[in-house]
């Protein structure tokens, strides 16, 4: 790869890490990551999740529907989500700018 194509994708790289979108949530992630009640719930998530794909179930989308709550109300959740989704839509700009560049360059 071109050094200055590389440089320019490091410079990207050191401008999202330096962000406070991505120093935000990397605190978030790990006072998530800290707090094994969330983690639990969590995989209780995950589980439910993939029951229900394998076959429907009351009793388990109830129990999912729990779980859902608890971390819809947790506070470190909704602010993990929130720096996620800013991160997210940090590196989705870069991604809509380059791709918006070769187009323009190729059409």
């Amino acid at each position: 790869m071109n050094k200055e194509i590389s440089n320019k994708i490091d410079e990207i790289i050191n401008y999202i890490k330096e962000s406070d979108s991505y120093k935000n949530y990397l605190k978030a992630k790990e006072l998530l990551d800290s707090r094994d009640d969330l983690k639990e719930i969590i995989a209780n998530v995950k589980k439910y999740q993939k029951q229900l794909v394998k076959s429907y179930n009351k009793e388990i989308e109830k129990e999912l529907n729990r779980n859902l709550d608890i971390l819809n109300n947790d506070y470190n959740y909704i602010e993990y989500n929130r720096y996620l989704e800013e991160v997210n839509n940090l590196l989705n700009i870069f991604e809509n700018r380059i791709n918006k560049y070769f187009e323009d360059v190729f059409n």
